[in-house]
């Protein structure tokens, strides 16, 4: 017999280091002499779309078609440090520091133009890679031209930023402090299963995800970012152990450790929610982990609202679900 249930989870992530500890990123813009705007950060994109992300900020600020920027990344001869990927932390960190940097480069811009207009910033534009003068359109630079004009003064239209915001260690007694982390992400999922009383096999059919990112700044990859981090929370409620005995791994490959495929993934329904609220660029917040961690209690929660059976340790195997369910029937 196949039983149906559904579970609800609320989460809240404070995401940067936190608790005191030095966490910055260093980037910096400039212009090319084949007219691409370049960025540099070491900000190491591992599939989760940060170098995306950076190139949407530089042209956002910059007003230039995205296709117009270029990345440098992770070159320690070319570029200063910005931080690990971890800690839900490259799109504040990196995307502010970007940011910043870009709008350095943008104030240079504006004073160089002005300089050669003979004219005050209010009175300029800028759209496309031209700056232009508001109350004669046809009065413009591009501001590659504008670089050229600089380096013959022997000086130059680079951007550099570091953003680097502070937090504070806990109060040993309490636990306490005035800013912990830089900011927390919220998320509420709700999730329905079916699960199989002769074999103990939960099937995970839709999940349902309101998610707090401030700002979306790149939609779709914020919903793909809920897909994939919930499909590791299905693996982390349903299946995924490391078996050690006497400490020797007893499953130490994908054949006895095993991971969601395709076919487990479920019917994904998002909403974003964008407070703008965050300190992130634009008022992002950072998603990455936080999309991870509220399958499992749901789950769990959808679990006992399928069966009337509580569980307290992952994964909910369809081992321990026959079990508990042999032992429910005794004790009814």
């Amino acid at each position: 017999m196949k039983k149906k249930g559904r579970g609800m989870a609320t989460i809240m992530f404070g995401y940067g280091y936190g608790e005191g500890f030095p966490d910055y990123s260093h980037a910096s813009v400039e212009l090319t002499d084949d007219e691409k705007i370049l960025v540099k950060t070491a900000a190491a994109d591992v599939g989760q779309g940060v170098l995306t992300v950076i190139t949407q900020v530089a042209a956002e600020v910059l007003k230039v078609d995205i296709n117009k920027v270029e990345v440098i990344q992770g070159d320690t001869h070319k570029t200063k440090n910005s931080g690990s990927t971890s800690a839900t932390r490259q799109t504040t960190f990196s995307g502010n520091a970007v940011k910043m940097a870009s709008e350095d480069l943008l104030g240079k811009i504006y004073h160089y133009a002005s300089v050669e207009f003979n004219s005050n910033y209010p009175e300029l534009g800028i759209k496309d890679g031209t700056v232009f003068l508001n109350e004669n359109p046809d009065k413009k630079i591009s501001i590659w031209e504008l670089k050229k004009l600089v380096e013959k003064k022997g000086e130059n239209l680079k951007g550099e930023a570091t953003y680097f915001p502070p937090t504070y260690a806990p109060n040993p007694e309490n636990g306490q402090s005035d800013l912990l982390y830089v900011a927390y992400t919220f998320m509420t999922q709700i999730i329905d299963v079916e699960v199989d009383t002769n074999t103990g096999v939960v099937e995970v059919k839709d999940v349902y995800t309101a998610l707090d990112c401030g700002k979306a700044i790149n939609p779709i990859n914020v919903e793909g970012q809920i897909e994939g981090g919930t499909a590791q929370g299905i693996g982390m409620a349903l299946m995924e152990e490391t078996v050690i005995k006497e400490g020797i791994t007893l499953n130490p490959n994908m054949t006895g450790y095993l991971v969601p495929t395709s076919l487990d993934v479920p019917k994904f329904h998002s909403v974003l929610v964008e407070n703008g609220d965050s300190i992130g660029p634009f008022g992002a917040k950072g998603i990455g982990e936080p999309t991870t961690i509220a399958a499992s209690p749901a789950i769990a929660d959808a679990i006992y609202n399928a069966i009337g059976v509580r569980f307290y340790e992952l994964p909910i195997t369809p081992e321990k679900i026959i079990a508990a369910l042999k032992e429910k029937e005794n004790c009814d």
